[in-house]
């Protein structure tokens, strides 16, 4: 990755960050019934997030959309 690149990918998640901070998480696709995800970084990366309570979303691990997708599955389990 180039540093531009980076620098795109950490704007990307910063801003669904702010979303998730103004309470925007059922605008997000859903994955199960408690994970979402957003595409970020030249729509190539996952990022999920679980809302845990109405006061606490966790972000997941970031997954790289190329991959094998028995990967997220496994990750997410």
């Amino acid at each position: 990755m180039t540093e531009k690149e980076v620098g795109l990918f950490i704007d990307e998640a910063e801003k669904v960050a702010g979303k998730l901070k103004e309470g925007k998480f059922n605008l997000y696709q859903k994955y199960s019934h408690d994970v979402r995800s957003a595409l970020i970084g030249k729509k190539h990366v996952r990022m999920f997030f679980r809302k845990e309570n109405d006061d606490l979303i966790k972000v997941l691990p970031f997954f790289d959309m190329r991959q094998d997708p028995q990967k997220i599955i496994d990750l997410l389990q």
